[in-house]
């Protein structure tokens, strides 16, 4: 089974794998592993780590119903204040 690439991949001097253009790469002395638009053998990539498994998703929890509560009447603390001043 062959992959083709849609950006470039490049092995940085630290070793980590980076996708893009060269005008944006983060150091210099990066190598070329892999050309946008030509074949290669997914497993190698696979291998040296430029194409990682898709990511599995976890399955959707479902949601509680939220209860809702009953609210408490507002006092008014100022019909209050007033009758206690008289």
């Amino acid at each position: 089974m062959y992959t083709i690439p849609e950006e470039n991949i490049y092995k940085l001097p630290d070793g980590k794998i980076w996708k893009g253009v060269p005008a944006d790469l983060p150091s210099s002395q990066a190598d070329l592993i892999a050309k946008a638009g030509h074949e290669y053998p997914t497993a190698w990539l696979k291998e040296i780590g430029a194409l990682k498994a898709p990511a599995k998703k976890a399955p959707a929890k479902k949601a509680e119903p939220a209860k809702a509560k009953a609210q408490e009447p507002v006092e008014n603390k100022a019909a209050k204040v007033e009758k206690e001043d008289k």
